[in-house]
């Protein structure tokens, strides 16, 4: 049966497609009339015979109505996108033969004859060949298909585990199993909990107004995704968005725990209390509004002269869910924008005034090329929060970031102060947390007057705005790079990949990216971010992927290899004496850890000797404010409150305790992150003395293997070398955690101590109160530099290290012998033989070998 159409009436507009009712496996596009006015049909619109529908829709009689008749042939699974592109690309096409003439009767329908259909995909494929050709879409397509097979890689291995796992659970939890059992079971358990691989994060970090959202808008390719804050007020939470399998906008609001904001609401209520011995009070003072809106927008006007017990009997304005979350989900993309508007922005006559419960917000948008199922964005605002909670998950959101990008608009980008705040933020998670790229990204690039950028250059020969926002463009990006190169290079080993590559600093407009006024896209330096992004996903996702896969792999050779009958093999490897060589190399493992520590060591003391000189300054620069004291009475009070902490928007970030502490963690900087870097790694890497403890371990199993003649393919020998890989790798993941903790040490020492001075000063109040609070805090850190506070602070980091070393060699030495001692086992010695999974081995050894062959073609 062939496919057929009818002519729709002129007055509806129509790309009518019609289907194969035979096998459905094609759609052609047939029918674009003139002059009509309509949508374009959906394939609910077409019967089971491929006749077109539409309520509004009847034939018409004339065939001269039809314009063109445009051939398509489209997969089932196309994309509303690529139904788009599609028509866009093939709307000048001629027409077939044989559709533009004659007259049917009323009511008759023009039938797609097999001829007609053979000249259609005769022309879909010199269409498809001829966009092959473009290197842009060539370039795509290889992107998809990247994607794709990661995808299926992941859904193939966890498939594997989830048969393996129902299989062997059940068996391995019963009593009466030897010793080493519960290991592999623990391993199985957590390994199918893990419903989805650590996603990759980017942190866009930036102060209000730096053109954050409007980036993130154009890099997703959603103009009016994120709400941009315009006038408003932005309410400074944690905003990520990552894509998901769905097909709708998805948002998860996050709450304060009520614990949390009643710690919230005390400090709020005490930034407002009045004592009329106050000399700074001021109305416009910083704290005071902050608090005052939060409490007005909560409570309802007045409750900013309420004390905390009345507040906590008063009712809130708004109902809050029993969870602590809202969730809301939206099929738009401007509609899901307008819906999202009040928990994000504060605007002056709230609909929901939540905004100051919110302690971040999770969104999720359909998956698409630009944000596929894996990666999340995060919109980190200004240079942290007021409230203790939320200025922690500030810091843990930069720790855990794999690229920071430092967002400044072009109008502020030259020696503001927030600028060195940001950047020490992400050099600091370049050494203590997950990142591996540092860049800075000046927006709004397009923002340029002609005649006055010729005024200030008079050297510069431009003609137009084209020519002058390219050549700013240039010496912003020489000129900061250089900038923060030479930073980069104080802190950081000197070899770091960081301060070698090429490009630190990117010129983007999100406006010139949609308006295309004075620059085209590729100028705006939009498509250079997104492919940066696209090429560090696929990237990551292939690793994580790969190590996914091959710890499955190991847990299943594992299983499939206890309680075998090989009596000679466990008689020659107990006679080899390898796990007396094991114990031996993880001694030998003790002194090099300890000797890759030891390399930090002269920089502690020759930073607590830099603190000691500097202190006077440090102090006298965290408590002198070059534009004076207005509004500081109230900040500082706030900074003692948090334990000299305190994220202000007027004075950009303070921490007292950083602070003083960063003539050490400028002197250890370059030595700590040697230690524990995973690129370029040198003798004093912790990673690298690690790999050689593994690579002789494997190379004396191959030996005991080969003196007795066991074949390479042994799956006892096999499991062991892989095994050793496995808990190497789990290693790697709990030092990556272990050293955070590590580099935080010397601040958190440090507010330790002065914990004491910060709650003396807090309860301050009186005439000359700002005065006193500086007086007590002088004095305070002085006392506590003269007992040792410094010598303290870099004691429990060598602590620190210590407990590390002692962790790594006890985890080397429990998992080594347990999986030994699991090989060894004889099928006598367990309760109830395991299930076969042969096949499952099987399977996940071809996916290994998939994996590596690709990764070698590559």
């Amino acid at each position: 049966m062939n496919p057929q159409t009818a002519l729709p009436k002129p007055s509806a507009q129509i790309a009518v497609m019609c289907f194969n009712a035979l096998d459905r496996s094609l759609w052609l596009a047939v029918v674009r009339a003139r002059q009509f006015n309509s949508t374009s049909p959906h394939p609910r619109d077409f019967n089971n015979k491929g006749f077109y529908t539409h309520k509004q829709c009847k034939f018409h009689p004339s065939a001269p109505h039809v314009q063109e008749c445009i051939p398509r042939v489209l997969a089932p699974k196309a994309t509303n996108e690529e139904r788009v592109g599609e028509m866009e690309a093939l709307r000048n096409l001629p027409l077939v033969p044989g559709l533009e003439k004659g007259q049917p009767s009323d009511g008759e329908r023009i039938t797609i004859t097999n001829t007609m259909k053979d000249k259609m995909k005769r022309r879909e494929f010199r269409q498809k060949n001829q966009e092959c050709s473009t290197p842009g879409r060539q370039a795509r397509r290889r992107r998809k298909d990247d994607q794709y097979q990661n995808a299926k890689w992941e859904s193939s291995g966890r498939k594997i585990l989830k048969k393996t796992y129902d299989k062997l659970f059940d068996v391995l939890s019963r009593g009466n199993m030897p010793e080493g059992i519960c290991y592999l079971k623990e391993r199985l358990d957590t390994l199918n909990k893990e419903t989805s691989l650590e996603p990759i994060h980017i942190g866009f970090l930036g102060r209000t107004g730096a053109g954050k959202t409007s980036l993130l808008n154009a890099i997703i390719g959603k103009k009016l995704f994120l709400p941009v804050s315009g006038n408003q007020t932005c309410t400074s939470c944690i905003v990520q968005v990552k894509g998901s399998q769905s097909d709708q906008y998805e948002a998860t609001i996050h709450l304060l725990s009520e614990g949390e904001w009643r710690d919230e609401l005390k400090k709020l209520v005490a930034v407002l209390q009045r004592n009329g011995d106050d000399e700074e009070e001021d109305s416009t003072d910083e704290c005071v509004s902050d608090a005052t809106k939060k409490l007005q927008a909560l409570y309802g006007v007045g409750a900013e002269k309420e004390s905390y017990e009345a507040l906590l009997r008063a009712r809130l304005k708004v109902t809050i869910p029993p969870r602590r979350t809202i969730s809301f989900r939206k099929n738009e993309a401007k509609e899901f924008s307008q819906a999202l508007k009040p928990y994000i922005r504060v605007e002056d006559n709230p609909t929901i005034p939540i905004w100051p419960l919110i302690k971040y917000v999770e969104l999720a948008l359909p998956g698409s090329e630009m944000v596929p199922e894996g990666i999340t964005f995060i919109d980190i605002p200004g240079t942290g929060d007021s409230n203790r909670n939320r200025d922690e998950m500030w810091k843990q959101n930069i720790d855990k970031c794999s690229v920071i990008w430092i967002i400044s608009d072009i109008e502020r980008c030259k020696g503001e102060r927030v600028q060195q705040i940001l950047l020490n933020e992400a050099i600091n998670a370049y050494l203590a947390g997950n990142c591996t790229d540092i860049a800075m990204v000046v927006t709004k690039s397009d923002k340029l007057d002609l005649d006055e950028y010729k005024s200030e250059n008079p050297q510069t020969e431009v003609n137009n705005e084209h020519d002058a926002i390219l050549e700013r463009n240039r010496s912003v990006k020489k000129n900061k790079g250089q900038s923060i190169r030479e930073k980069l290079k104080r802190r950081l080993p000197p070899d770091s990949e960081v301060i070698s590559k090429d490009k630190l600093v990117y010129t983007a407009s999100a406006t010139e990216f949609w308006n295309a006024k004075y620059l085209n896209q590729e100028e705006t330096e939009i498509p250079e971010l997104r492919n940066y992004i696209r090429k560090l996903f696929m990237r990551e996702k292939k690793r994580l992927v790969t190590e996914y896969v091959n710890e499955i792999s190991s847990i299943l050779l594992l299983a499939e290899n206890i309680g075998s009958s090989e009596q000679h093999l466990e008689q020659h490897f107990r006679e080899s004496g390898i796990k007396g060589f094991v114990n031996r190399q993880i001694n030998t493992l003790r002194e090099k850890i300890e000797r890759c520590f030891t390399e930090i060591e002269q920089p502690l003391c020759d930073g607590v000797v830099a603190a000691r000189r500097s202190r006077a300054n440090r102090v006298s620069q965290l408590l002198t404010r070059e534009n004076g004291y207005k509004g500081f009475h109230k900040t500082l009070r706030a900074v003692c409150m948090n334990n000299g902490v305190y994220a202000s928007k007027t004075f950009a970030r303070i921490d007292f305790n950083e602070d003083l502490a960063r003539s050490i963690y400028e002197k250890i900087g370059s030595s700590f992150g040697s230690i524990f870097r995973t690129q370029r790694a040198t003798r004093s890497t912790l990673w690298l003395q690690l790999e050689e403890f593994k690579t002789k371990v494997q190379e004396e199993i191959d030996g005991i293997a080969r003196a007795c003649r066991i074949p390479n393919d042994n799956g006892k020998i096999s499991t062991f070398i892989h095994e050793i890989d496995v808990i190497l790798l789990k290693l790697k993941k709990d030092i990556l955690q272990e050293k955070t903790v590590i580099y935080w040490t010397l601040s958190l020492s440090i507010q330790s101590d002065l914990r004491k001075h910060y709650e003396v000063a807090s309860r301050i109040s009186g005439p000359k109160s700002c005065d006193r609070m500086k007086t007590i805090l002088r004095e305070g850190i002085e006392q506590e530099v003269n007992n040792n506070m410094f010598e303290k602070a870099i004691s429990k980091m060598k602590d620190c290290f210590k407990e590390l070393k002692e962790k790594i060699l006890g985890n080397l030495k429990k998992e080594t012998s347990v999986v030994l001692k699991l090989l060894l086992l004889q099928q006598e010695q367990l309760a109830v033989p395991l299930p076969d999974i042969e096949e499952e081995c099987r399977k996940i050894q071809q996916l290994r070998l998939t994996l590596q062959q690709d990764k070698n073609e590559k």
